[in-house]
Order: structure tokens, then sequence, then C-alpha cells
């Protein structure tokens, strides 16, 4: 059994390593000067909040963490738009919109934290997370 745990433990830090955690100070994003910086950034304080979609209560913790992420998200978003000449030749309006549309979701898992509201929470973090994969299949 320990060879497979043992495994099962690389596996898992490899994939990390794929997406490195980076948690910037928020007033330094927007001096953020790779795409990927922004991404970590994003994937870091986001991702483990996708796993609580779905629930139907949430603790005044999750709420934190869902103001957190509504706050850095916002933020992100802005900065990613000023990388769609780069990364998304003949696609920047494209690109830009989902951006945008990526903040106004935040915004709204923003709204949905502070009024305590678990089922717009879900189903705010439900849309953020579907504007993430929206984006990745379009531009990745």
């Amino acid at each position: 059994m320990r060879p497979l745990f043992a495994s099962l433990v690389l596996a898992a830090a490899g994939l990390a390593a794929c997406t490195p955690a980076l948690s910037t100070p928020l007033d330094q994003i927007p001096k953020l000067t790779k795409l990927d910086d922004v991404m970590a950034n994003q994937a870091t304080i986001a991702d483990p909040q996708f796993a609580k979609i779905g629930q139907t209560t949430y603790a005044d913790a999750d709420y934190a963490a869902f103001t957190a992420v509504a706050e850095r998200l916002q933020i992100t978003s802005q900065k990613t738009e000023d990388f769609a000449g780069e990364f998304a030749k003949g696609k920047e309006t494209e690109f830009k919109d989902v951006a945008k549309k990526l903040g106004e979701k935040a915004k709204a898992l923003g709204t949905a934290a502070a009024a305590k509201d678990a089922p717009a929470s879900s189903a705010a973090l439900k849309d953020l997370k579907s504007t993430c994969k929206e984006c990745h299949s379009k531009f990745r």
C-alpha cells in the first residue's frame, strides 16, 4: 500500500507543479508582465473554491474566501485584457470580452458572499468556473 500512496503523492506534486501557486499582492497585479503569472494568481485562489460548487450551506470562512476570490479575479481579469494583443492575435475583442465576463462573474460572487447567500454563491462559483473553461477552450 505504501508504494501506491507514494506514487499518488508524487503524481499530485507533479500536477501542482504545472500551475505554480502564486499570490501576488493585489496592488502589484497591474504590474505583472506575464499572462502565466496572472493565470497562476487566479488558479491559486479560485480552484480550491470550485470544489464547493453545489453546497447548500457555507461557513463564514467560506464567504470570506469567496470575497477574496471575487476581489482577486476582478483585478486579474482587468490585467488579463492587457495580454489580448499578444495572446489572442485576431481575436483580441473576444479575448477581452471573456476577461470582462470573468470580472462580472467575480463581482457577482462578491455580492453573493457579502449577502451570505449560499445558492447565489454556489451559482456564481459555477459561472466563474464555466467562464474559466470557456476561455481555456478558446485560447489555450
